[in-house]
């Protein structure tokens, strides 16, 4: 991974956050993010898209939005409610290296000591540990800090893989590489008339 690959790694992370917590407009077309490589309804759910993008820096990385009808719009024609994007992930190729947590942590500004269920309820700690161990796959969970430009709360997880201390090789890394990132915007706990008093 290159400076130049690491840089547009972390612009593309406080991007997806942006529109994620802070409701910045999606546009698949403008982004970022790359050139749309697939964009893919979701078979049986109107109006839901997974947008899949190449980036020419980055052109081996898989990254994905899905955007879906805005769920405070209560029209029952969900195919002609505007898309909001509401899930993102990114899976790294080459791994992310010489990256650690509070480099991530302090970047995307996120609630350190605890995390939210599928049940909105709060748990303690971040560190979800390895599964399975043998494969070294260490993920970790957090809430999005509450700041002055939020309109939502998001869900973030990293995936790093950890090193193998039973490995000599040279060009093994000695320390976590990270592998995905994954944001999901938190609608269980917002009213209806969110949107209207925080206009976008």
């Amino acid at each position: 991974m290159t400076d130049a690959q690491r840089d547009i790694a972390f612009r593309i992370l406080t991007t997806a956050m942006a529109i994620l917590r802070d409701d910045q407009p999606f546009d698949p077309a403008r982004t970022i993010f790359g050139r749309i490589l697939a964009a893919r309804p979701e078979r049986g759910v109107v109006g839901v898209t997974e947008y899949s993008f190449v980036n020419p820096v980055l052109p081996d990385t898989q990254i994905i939005v899905v955007a879906i009808p805005d769920p405070l719009v209560p029209s029952p024609d969900r195919a002609k409610v505007k898309q909001v994007a509401t899930h993102f992930t990114i899976r790294f190729s080459p791994l992310l290296t010489d990256v650690n947590r509070s480099t991530l942590e302090d970047l995307l500004q996120v609630d350190i000591g605890y995390w939210i269920d599928g049940n909105g309820e709060r748990r303690p700690g971040n560190d979800m540990g390895t599964v399975p161990p043998q494969v070294r796959l260490h993920h970790y969970r957090y809430r999005a800090s509450d700041l002055p430009t939020s309109r939502f709360p998001v869900d973030v997880e990293f995936a790093f893989g950890d090193p193998d201390p039973k490995d000599p090789a040279p060009d093994e890394s000695k320390t976590p590489v990270l592998m995905d990132v994954h944001f999901d915007r938190d609608y269980s706990a917002l009213r209806p008339h969110h949107r209207e008093q925080n206009p976008s």
